[in-house]
């Protein structure tokens, strides 16, 4: 009975010792797959907020605003010491590519907790800046011309006086100490004599980042994504609605990655995809959302959610 007894234990030890060195192999190689470099915050990169646009950051500076009205423009402008590529958060994927990101917090001032968080992705040839230019209102089309979590924050306000902050990180833990961020910026909200506006600008927003104007009857502007089951599933979900699409494309060139739970950086991405077709001679098109909910269990995202808005107007082109 000793002896089984003994055999039983050292089996048990055997077994824990397997599993421990499991998991310390499993954070090593997590480790390495990603890296990151720390910064002083709002010295190695800093951030301004201005309700009017200007050519670089050393403009901005003599506009700061540090309180907004409702439906205020407002831009947000960076500026790093170094390149960009010292600050980006670089993530090596098991294929041997790379992702370059910054995250981006939404939250009350002087708090730890964050309203909501998204992620900025870089393309590999624009780490050479030092600068950059973010709309938050009326919303700008273009590659990481435009920063949503400002409206999408500031819309589901209530009329009063709110002091809030945007902070920049490249750390991915979570949560973050205060001193864990490349920067932030400070601003007061003050909805004291009203607040209609920003509220409305939700989808105005959305408008402009798709086509650079609020006319709908302007198709979204191509992009760059490319992903053949993505785009399988849409044509497939299209062909369900009745709708012959004589062309299918994506606006924007990746996947837009946001999370609206204050305890979570990643929980869901979305893209645009857009189709034209004719219905009785009549030129007509559709907005596609396509969204990716995160498992984090599973450490992936999981089977697309596609939304159409269909029958939008648009003027027909003739080609010889």
């Amino acid at each position: 009975m000793r002896t089984i007894e003994e055999r039983t234990n050292n089996k048990k030890e055997q077994i824990e010792r397997t599993e421990a060195e499991t998991r310390q192999l499993e954070a090593n190689n997590k480790a390495s797959l990603s890296a990151f470099y720390p910064a002083v915050m709002n010295v190695d990169v800093q951030l301004v907020l201005t309700k009017l646009d200007s050519k670089n950051f050393a403009e901005a500076k003599l506009k700061v605003a540090t309180q907004i009205a409702d439906g205020d423009p407002v831009f947000l402008f960076v500026k790093f010491r170094e390149k960009l590529q010292r600050y980006v958060y670089t993530l090596r994927n098991a294929d041997g590519t790379e992702r370059y990101l910054i995250f981006v917090e939404y939250g009350p001032q002087g708090d730890s907790t964050a309203k909501s968080h998204s992620i900025l992705e870089f393309r590999k040839d624009e780490l050479t800046a030092t600068e950059l230019k973010f709309s938050l209102s009326p919303g700008k089309a273009g590659n990481n011309s435009s920063l949503a979590i400002f409206i999408k924050n500031i819309s589901a306000s209530k009329p009063g006086r709110w002091n809030n902050e945007i902070r920049f990180a490249n750390s991915p833990a979570f949560p973050r100490g205060p001193n864990d961020y490349l920067a932030k910026t400070a601003f007061v909200a003050d909805f004291t004599k009203g607040f209609t506006k920003y509220p409305k600008m939700v989808s105005t927003f959305e408008s402009m980042v798709l086509r650079d104007t609020i006319d709908e009857s302007v198709l979204p502007i191509e992009g760059k994504f490319a992903d053949l089951a993505i785009r399988t599933a849409l044509e497939q979900k299209l062909i369900a609605e009745g709708i012959a699409a004589s062309r299918v494309y994506f606006s924007g060139d990746r996947w837009f990655e946001y999370s609206d739970l204050p305890a979570s950086q990643r929980e869901f991405r979305s893209i645009t995809g857009v189709f034209q077709y004719q219905k009785d001679q009549t030129c007509l098109y559709g907005v596609a959302t396509i969204t990716q909910l995160y498992a984090p269990m599973d450490d992936r995202y999981g089977d697309s959610t596609i939304t159409i808005r269909k029958e939008i107007s648009t003027p027909c082109v003739l080609t010889k």
